[in-house]
């Protein structure tokens, strides 16, 4: 009897423990849930996050892109000005279709007169050697009279380059006293 006494007791406190244990268990598994649908919000908002941060990154590069292509022109003609030799004069500037698909910068067309074939040649050292210009040729050149005087009638191809970083200073605009 004694023996059955003590089995019984053993049988119930082992059911007690294990009753003990699957409460415990229950609740490391409800916890275990609600931490997992915590985590699955935050790892929501966090990919929800990084979607905008991309779609602001995009964003900004195509400002970015067209922000640093604005001065391209008057950058152009700054130079070209300056280029431009005595008995020299321009008649147009256009810009026309790359002519290499690897072109970094805008290609475009010079036409004007020159008085002499060494102004034409000096026009065109002058403009190579700005580092906003590359690539100068001469496509066409033909002699005219113009005003009863025999003139050079020309036509120039070049294309901007992007140039050192110390030749452009970026200043940023401020109060002039």
């Amino acid at each position: 009897m004694s023996v059955a006494v003590l089995l019984t007791g053993l049988t119930g406190a082992g059911y007690w423990r294990m009753g003990t244990r699957q409460q415990l268990l229950e609740a490391r598994v409800s916890q275990g849930v609600v931490d997992s649908v915590r985590y699955a919000e935050a790892i929501a908002l966090i990919r929800s996050l990084e979607s905008r941060e991309d779609s602001i990154k995009h964003r900004v590069a195509v400002v970015r892109g067209v922000d640093i292509r604005r001065f391209v022109w008057p950058h152009l003609l700054d130079e070209i000005s300056v280029a431009v030799p005595p008995y020299t004069w321009i008649t147009d500037l256009s810009p026309r279709e790359p002519t290499d698909s690897l072109a970094t910068g805008p290609e475009f067309t010079i036409q004007g007169n020159v008085g002499s074939t060494p102004a034409l040649t000096r026009f065109m050292k002058n403009l190579e050697g700005s580092p906003f210009i590359e690539n100068v040729n001469l496509i066409a050149t033909e002699q005219v009279v113009l005003d009863g005087r025999a003139i050079q009638r020309f036509s120039l191809g070049a294309r901007y380059q992007e140039p050192p970083t110390g030749v452009i200073e970026a200043v940023p605009i401020g109060w002039v006293n």
